[in-house]
């Protein structure tokens, strides 16, 4: 386990919109290991191996969070937010948030204007105190569109379990680094993008331009999935549990070729690997990478994954290293002669 990796991406805020900051520091951590770095305007970073080979092999996994931005001030110094992505307002309640300035982190907490009268909380009911008395003090500190984030770092739990923030989906691009590293370390001759990829949790644009960016021959999406033994209530979904390796999801927009060859690397090199049906959206940045162009050939690969969109995502590291391997072992399973064709 690549600990110090795993601790920059967690502790680096990356809010969906405002990702640069982390994506400079993989550049600064990536920049000798691999052959070339590819940036564009949406804040995609893609790290490269190999890149005259023909055969190009997409892996993404994105590097934004949820959250909260600053939307107003109160005339005592409170501030108003509202949601960046998918929150869910009751769990922010309590917590210590760090706001992401340019002059550098202000810390805060978060409370609620009212008596909580049930759990059904909305985003405008909470506010962000700074510790200030009034609206000027607070605005020489922060400024409307600054972002906000909670202050939960990386918590080691037992048998290899690790708990965060934001491990939807950093701990994939965690996956996608080492199995592009696997790559570089095994001489693969075909051409690997490992794509750091921005917006998906709000607009799915890092998604939507990547494709143009580079041509691929086809796309390995890496994301996470709700271990279901953690929602009980999810009677009808297949079993999905924590350590029992990566999940490949099954589905319309999933190519037939590709997932045959998942299914035989896995097999043949004994990866625990667990199955999920996707009838159509998959509502990860697979749904988009697909459609581009004249379609791009792409399977998804899901990371069991527990509390999803909370303060305290759990994964477990087995799944990961097996997902890098089973990555890995993909990519040296394709050639120019592979066809994506399912007849």
């Amino acid at each position: 386990m690549d600990k110090q990796l795993l601790t920059t991406l967690i502790d680096t805020p990356s809010l969906s919109g405002n990702e640069i900051e982390l994506q400079k520091k993989l550049i600064k951590h990536m920049e000798h290991r691999c052959d070339k770095i590819i940036t564009d305007h949406a804040g995609n970073t893609i790290f490269v191996h190999n890149p005259e080979s023909k055969v190009k092999i997409l892996l993404d996994a994105h590097i934004d969070e949820i959250g909260l931005v600053i939307t107003s001030i109160n005339p005592d110094g409170r501030c108003k937010m509202s949601n960046v992505g998918s929150i869910r307002p009751s769990l922010y309640l309590g917590s210590q948030v760090q706001v992401i300035t340019k002059k550098g982190i202000v810390n805060g907490v978060i409370a609620q204007y009212r008596p909580i009268q049930n759990d059904k909380i909305n985003v405008s009911e909470l506010e962000l105190d700074l510790g200030t008395f009034s609206k000027e003090e607070t605005l020489n500190l922060v400024e409307i569109g600054d972002y906000v984030v909670r202050r939960e770092g990386l918590l080691e739990l037992q048998n290899n379990n690790y708990a965060a923030r934001a491990m939807d989906d950093k701990i994939g691009v965690y996956a996608i680094l080492k199995a592009l590293e696997m790559s570089i370390e095994n001489k693969l001759p075909n051409g690997v993008y490992a794509s750091s990829t921005v917006g998906e949790e709000t607009t799915a644009n890092g998604a939507t331009f990547l494709p143009n960016l580079i041509n691929p021959t086809c796309a390995i999406i890496v994301d996470v999935i709700t271990d279901t033994s953690s929602l009980p209530s999810l009677n009808n979904r297949c079993e999905l549990k924590l350590g029992h390796g990566p999940v490949l999801s099954i589905g319309t927009v999933m190519n037939k070729k590709l997932i045959e060859i998942t299914k035989k690397v896995a097999k043949e090199n004994n990866i625990p690997l667990q199955f999920d049906t996707t009838g159509d959206r998959t509502y990860t940045n697979t749904d988009e990478i697909h459609f581009q162009g004249k379609g791009v050939p792409s399977i998804l690969l899901n990371i069991p994954l527990r509390y999803m969109h909370s303060s305290a995502e759990v994964i477990n590291m087995d799944d990961i290293n097996n997902l890098s391997k089973l990555i890995y072992l993909i990519i040296k399973e394709i050639n120019e002669d592979t066809s994506f064709l399912p007849f």
